[in-house]
């Protein structure tokens, strides 16, 4: 979790693989903002671009058929627990959702668990388990969750994991205020990336190699609007 009365406006380019199928067939941009209280809670809102010059429906009128969509959802999360909470051994928990509840343009549902196919692209719900351990090497951090939906077109209901590295020799180089280095499986694929933070944290940039296959990247910039 981010420190308290942190607030973040992130863009990325998503590769199509990373999206449901249902609403993309192409790669596309993401952008959003986020802001975090007590240092317990982040709450989000994230704008996916829709580009109608990729809709194959030759009656597709020519405003439909440019760039001028875009699909709309908050997201949340909680910190319930942190990490050494009553004993050291005591891991972080995390609950989140993401999408959570839509109404669909073509009236077939209204649904908290947003279980069609339509609006609720990204709907997802999950909790994760968080432990970092300090090592000659730097500080390795191992994440283990669970998340689900009612998609038809976007059905995640699985495990998924993760591990960061944080390099000690990579950590307040000049510019770059620290790296860390991630491999996940996402429910879906496995994944390998790197976050690097520069210019005293205001920002990160990130990468990530989908599947082994694919590129997501996306830079983010943080501020303090509290201290």
């Amino acid at each position: 979790m981010q420190q308290d009365g942190t607030f973040m406006i992130t863009n990325n380019f998503l590769n199509k693989h990373s999206l449901p199928r249902s609403g993309w067939n192409y790669n596309t941009f993401q952008y959003g903002f986020a802001i975090s209280y007590w240092g317990r809670i982040e709450i989000g809102y994230v704008c996916t671009i829709l580009n109608g010059a990729w809709n194959p429906n030759p009656n597709k009128t020519e405003r439909q058929r440019m760039l001028f969509n875009q699909d709309r959802h908050f997201s949340g999360r909680v910190l319930l627990l942190r990490e050494g909470d009553g004993f050291d051994w005591m891991p972080a928990l995390v609950f989140g959702m993401i999408d959570p509840t839509t109404g669909s343009t073509n009236s077939e549902y209204m649904d908290a668990d947003v279980s069609g196919t339509g609006n609720g692209y990204f709907n997802r719900k999950y909790f994760v388990l968080t432990k970092h351990f300090q090592t000659p090497l730097g500080l390795v951090g191992a994440h283990a969750g669970y998340q689900f939906n009612r998609r038809r077109d976007y059905r995640i209901n699985g495990p998924c994991a993760g591990v960061e590295w944080h390099p000690v020799w990579l950590q307040d180089r000049g510019l770059l205020d620290g790296l860390d280095v991630i491999a996940e499986y996402d429910s879906r694929t496995v994944n390998l990336g790197m976050v690097a933070s520069i210019w005293d944290n205001r920002f990160e940039a990130m990468f990530e190699l989908q599947n082994f296959q694919w590129i997501n990247f996306g830079l983010r910039y943080k501020i303090r609007i509290k201290k």
